[in-house]
């Protein structure tokens, strides 16, 4: 299935950037994300108590804001910019990861706190003017998750504590996540009927207004509306699992490995496509990314902001379903910011073994009570993440003949949030 086309808007004073210079500027603002993630697991170093390059007050008391907001955030709002289209839109992800890597200097920390304030606003500015483009629900989704990262560096910035902030961080993440994901499944070969579709996005939308809705309360009755919360986000994990298009896949792969290789091959051309070795990757890690966040909401209720319970509960979301996610889907996600082709290889299923085997380690420890078994999951998932960036540059450098083609920037997997008036498939 042809991916639609975005347009640009008609009677725009602002034309779009050309592919090239478009490109140049995801490469620069990538090393910035690139430092902020690195800076954060330096920071994890730290709070493991292992010599790191970089130390001090502010790598341990920041690490969850870097790596959820100078990270995460500002790779979302650079993938928003590039669905713009449009120069200022860069501005959201600059902010965001050079304020995070503010925060580390010697600088006053409120330099840092005002710049990724300025980022998170901008990112909403971007989906705003996504949503008036078309009017598509999922973007009203993503904006009530920056909302809640405005929130969070709004109150850490007022100087409530990083634990307190916690439902704020999550609700950021898992709603950017779970309304990317509906959107990528309507590129997949159905699961659903058309009815079923229409209830599927339904459910999205009312369980992640109960969520926002929820999120502020934890910071007031954390005790009464966390377990709550939690019992909300198993709801979203059901549901968005359910309608998930990563479903097709394995339910195809599933047949053909029973029936053997040439049923493979008629029920790859039955769902429409052939199934590559990426998108089976990344179908077998979405459903493990949601099976972490059911262990969150269970985890959830029987809240505990501190010790080494806390430290489970902050993995299993963090790492385990976001950074599951991620990995899940950098083979196509890098591909689309940099425009460039990428080839599938098996060093990112190595990866995904050694993030979730030492976070399986690292939880087991904490629930246990072990310190020294938290240190080996730690030491494995920061091995892992850095891994990622090692195995990220081999697929893009390795070459062969079976490389698909280079996508582009207007072709996006999750085009109905993009900024177009008309849209073809």
């Amino acid at each position: 299935m042809s991916q639609p086309v975005a347009v640009p808007e008609q009677g725009s004073a602002d034309p779009p950037l050309k592919p090239a210079s478009q490109t140049r500027r995801v490469i620069v603002l990538l090393v910035p994300c690139g430092v902020a993630m690195v800076m954060g697991l330096d920071a994890a170093l730290v709070l493991l108590g292992l010599p790191a390059p970089l130390s001090g007050e502010r790598f341990s008391s920041a690490h969850g804001i870097i790596m959820t907001i100078g990270f995460l955030e500002a790779l979302v709002s650079l993938e928003s910019a590039v669905s713009l289209r449009r120069l200022w839109a860069y501005c959201a992800p600059a902010a965001l990861a050079v304020g995070a890597l503010l925060v580390l200097t010697p600088l006053p920390l409120q330099a840092g706190q005002l710049l990724m304030l300025v980022g998170c606003a901008l990112l909403i500015v971007n989906y705003s003017v996504l949503w008036t483009r078309k009017h598509e629900p999922m973007v009203a989704v993503q904006v009530g998750g920056a909302l809640a990262a405005l929130g969070a560096v709004l109150l850490w910035t007022g100087g409530v504590s990083i634990p307190d902030l916690f439902a704020w961080l999550v609700t950021f993440l898992v709603l950017t996540i779970a309304a990317e994901r509906v959107v990528i499944s309507r590129f997949s070969p159905s699961v659903l009927t058309p009815a079923g579709a229409r209830r599927y996005q339904r459910g999205i939308v009312v369980i992640s207004a109960l969520i926002v809705f929820a999120c502020p309360l934890t910071t007031i009755w954390s005790g009464r509306v966390l377990p709550v919360f939690g019992l909300a986000l198993i709801a979203l994990t059901v549901v968005a699992a359910w309608g998930d298009g990563a479903r097709s896949d394995l339910r195809v792969r599933a047949r053909a490995t029973v029936a053997g290789s040439d049923a493979a091959s008629d029920a790859d051309t039955a769902s429409g496509s052939a199934i590559t070795p990426s998108q089976r990757f990344t179908g077998v890690m979405v459903f493990i990314s949601y099976m972490w966040l059911i262990v969150t909401g269970l985890l959830l209720v029987h809240p505990t902001l501190s010790g080494l319970h806390y430290d489970a509960l902050l993995h299993a979301v963090f790492l385990g379903f976001v950074m599951t996610m991620v990995v899940a889907h950098v083979p196509t996600y890098l591909p689309f910011l940099l425009e460039i082709r990428f080839r599938f290889n098996p060093g990112f299923w190595g990866v995904a073994v050694l993030l979730n085997l030492g976070l399986v380690v690292r939880i087991a420890a904490d629930l246990a009570g072990s310190e020294t078994g938290r240190t080996l999951g730690g030491l494995a998932n920061i091995a892992a993440l850095l891994s990622l960036v090692a195995v990220a540059v081999w697929a893009a450098v390795v070459k062969g003949p079976e490389d698909p083609p280079a996508p582009t920037a207007d072709t996006r997997a999750i085009s109905d949030t993009s900024p177009t008036k008309d849209s073809r498939a």
